[in-house]
């Protein structure tokens, strides 16, 4: 089931949906166990790209991750609060009866998000699976648990070391403990390895993966180079809010006010309640 699977986990993590779905339709899995898993990872592809009618057409789906993924699809983009409240609940209640990873991986991210940090370590601790794994080393980050996390990447070690998502998690340690060009060469090993247009030796990766590189060019004081492997990434995804949000950083410190408001103004069209947004334009 491992070795299946794994060019598709690998293509998934480094964001490269379209590849990753294709190697999932065409994918015949060995077990009912990796058929799920495959469902479920189709259908987080669908939320990643997005594919929200076919989401909405997973809502009834026999398998658990695919429902999982329909009910996150609601969360994230319905802006009726009721409706994103009874979704919440009806995500919980499902990775609790199922006891399905995807669909506790899912709902312990909806829970970070709503700030339950605690609660979603604890709902990735349930099922100890290199995955799992790594999200909970994303959790600490995100709280600036930086020594909890590499504790855990210490103890994830020799669990797959090989998979994307282990170097994924290893290179977001190395940028919260100052060490980016290590970041810097794992990202670019990983474009290299996992291009996002098959037989491109350009050493440009998915959007995922520029950014990647960015944040570590940036973290370098090389502002100029992370410009030009952010303008990689919107000629993908010219609306990606985390690519404008750090386009606007590269643009303060490179002294470009209009270049800055040009893509502040896309980034609040795109992204009006993201974060960034909300405290730039809050009064000093």
């Amino acid at each position: 089931m491992e070795e299946e699977l794994q060019e598709v986990r690998d293509n998934f993590y480094v964001g490269n949906f379209n590849k990753a779905m294709q190697l999932c339709e065409s994918v015949q899995g060995s077990s009912e166990l990796t058929q799920s898993e495959l469902g479920a990872t189709l259908a987080r592809c669908c939320l990643a790209i997005p594919q929200i009618e076919r989401l909405k057409a997973m809502q009834n789906s026999e398998i658990p991750g695919q429902r999982a993924a329909a009910l996150l699809a609601v969360i994230t983009k319905s802006r009726n609060e009721a409706q994103v409240a009874s979704a919440k609940e009806r995500l919980a209640g499902l990775a609790k009866e199922t006891q399905d990873m995807s669909c506790a991986m899912l709902n312990a991210m909806v829970l970070a998000m709503d700030g339950n940090w605690n609660e979603a370590a604890q709902m990735t601790k349930a099922h100890p699976v290199l995955e799992m794994q790594v999200l909970t080393i994303l959790l600490a980050l995100s709280c600036n648990q930086v020594a909890m996390a590499e504790k855990l990447l210490k103890e994830a070690s020799g669990n797959n070391d090989d998979s994307a998502a282990f170097r994924l998690a290893a290179a977001a340690v190395k940028l919260a403990t100052g060490d980016p060009e290590e970041a810097y060469l794992t990202y670019c090993d990983l474009c290299s390895q996992f291009p996002a247009v098959e037989g491109d030796d350009s050493g440009s990766g998915s959007v995922l993966l520029q950014t990647g590189k960015a944040l570590a060019n940036m973290q370098r004081g090389m502002f100029s180079e992370a410009v030009e492997d952010l303008q990689r990434a919107l000629t993908a995804s010219p609306n990606d809010p985390d690519v404008l949000v750090n386009m606007c950083c590269c643009m303060t410190h490179l002294g470009k006010k209009d270049e800055f408001q040009q893509y502040f103004a896309k980034l609040e069209q795109a992204a009006p309640n993201n974060g960034y947004v909300l405290k730039t334009q809050a009064p000093s």
